[in-house]
């Protein structure tokens, strides 16, 4: 059953305009996600649910390091797509249907968001955190449906009595215990639809943050000499792209010389750098949540030998041959496939170790729902080549090698733009730079 057509009709509209409304960003400074685009991001979820569905998402938890320490605080995704806001423990609920919170009605209520205590902007609701209950019956005892995001809610090792427990599991359905009749989905397929093209808000982001993670690989470059260290080139990277503004790194630097080259999620980086290894980087920048992801292989030496040079054209013809098939339409599969064969035709299929293609946003491995590519999705082309130090079909030469190249790419109407293309990728231009 659909909400009231003129109620989500007044909610697109209200949206649309505060869109239009936006103020221009200032020159010079940081590109941001209006509030209008969010409340307009909030509609069309609102949209994808029917008067007696609601969906519920909870902002993440600040998560124990040791002692008393805290990581870094990092939002969980959806709810800083859906929010922009960037400090924990809030609630944010989606119900078309309206809910009614301290005799106030709203079609979308936050609980504990700062600086909006106990308010009501149209069809809006803003809380206390102390309304948190309050808010989550209100939900539960109208709606048929509940689809939920909730950080916490995992799974998780009873190490002490040696059993797994599905967290997400277990709440769920003792939810739906305490409300007869309700039935609790994830939401992540929702989400999936609304997050994997980008608005041109999103695409300034990740445009940042690759102009940055470029800035941090050409410092990398500088500092790459046999002798030093791995952990050398990732504080040369990290440190550059914090002083550009970014809010920190969107994974862990993978920085793996020599046999940790063979390695696709390595991050330890404590291996000294020696004469004639590859480093295989793989880094990203991260900035307003927003997530850069680019991989660069380099010779220690400066040069690439005859054999490191061979593999790594056949990795580049792969990335070469791919994005050329990058358009609307196009599966993704036919991009692995095309990965495959380039790589199978020049004899290193037994070398190939991980997909080609991923999508990259709020996460580098970003939300999606569709197999087939559209308009306004970035992905990454990473094709790799990893030929084991105890490979003896190969001489030796060739063995412990391991290369990969890897751009973000937007999908245009007519086919692919590459946003990482201006950091070096042609080897003779990488050689040239660290001379």
């Amino acid at each position: 059953m659909s909400s009231p057509v003129p109620l989500r009709a007044f909610l697109l509209l209200c949206a649309l305009l505060c869109a239009a409304l936006a103020n221009a960003r200032p020159s010079g400074s940081k590109p941001f996600i209006p509030e209008s685009e969010y409340r307009e991001r909030r509609a069309n979820l609102c949209m994808m649910l029917d008067s007696m569905s609601a969906a519920l998402f909870r902002g993440a938890e600040p998560k124990l390091r040791n002692g008393d320490v805290n990581y870094p605080y990092r939002q969980e995704s959806n709810y800083l797509y859906l929010t922009g806001v960037n400090t924990p423990s809030g609630l944010l609920i989606v119900a078309p249907g309206g809910v009614t919170v301290q005799q106030m009605t709203g079609i979308v209520v936050h609980v504990g968001e700062k600086g909006k205590k106990d308010s009501l902007a149209g069809n809006e609701i803003f809380v206390g955190a102390e309304r948190l209950r309050e808010a989550l019956n209100a939900v539960a005892g109208r709606v048929q449906t509940l689809y939920v995001s909730a950080p916490d809610l995992r799974f998780v090792n009873d190490w002490l009595n040696d059993k797994p427990m599905f967290i997400d599991r277990e709440a769920r359905r003792e939810f739906e215990k305490a409300h007869p009749g309700l039935k609790t989905r994830t939401v992540g397929g929702l989400m999936g639809k609304l997050r994997e093209v980008k608005s041109a808000r999103e695409l300034e982001m990740i445009r940042h943050a690759i102009a940055l993670t470029g800035e941090g690989i050409k410092q990398a470059l500088k500092e790459c000499r046999p002798g030093g260290w791995e952990y050398q080139l990732q504080a040369a990277f990290e440190s550059a792209v914090r002083r550009g503004g970014a809010d920190g790194v969107s994974f862990p630097s993978i920085i793996g010389s020599g046999p940790n080259s063979l390695i696709p999620h390595y991050d330890d980086n404590n291996r000294q750098m020696q004469k004639g290894d590859v480093v295989v980087m793989d880094v990203g920048a991260e900035c307003g949540g927003y997530a850069a992801d680019v991989t660069r292989t380099i010779p220690v030496s400066g040069s690439f030998t005859r054999e490191q040079r061979k593999v790594y054209d056949v990795v580049r013809s792969a990335h070469d041959e791919v994005i050329k098939l990058i358009k609307p339409g196009v599966a993704r599969l036919a991009l692995e496939a095309r990965a495959r064969q380039v790589i199978t035709d020049a004899g290193y299929a037994r070398f190939i170790s991980h997909g080609v293609s991923h999508q990259v946003g709020l996460d580098v491995h970003d939300a999606g729902a569709s197999d087939t590519l559209k308009a306004g999705m970035v992905i990454t082309v990473e094709p790799g080549v990893y030929i084991p130090v105890a490979e003896e079909s190969l001489p030796l030469p060739f063995r412990g090698v391991g290369i990969r190249v890897e751009d973000d790419v937007l999908v245009t109407p007519t086919g692919a733009e590459v946003l990482s293309a201006s950091i070096p990728i042609d080897p003779s231009t990488i050689e040239k730079l660290m001379k």
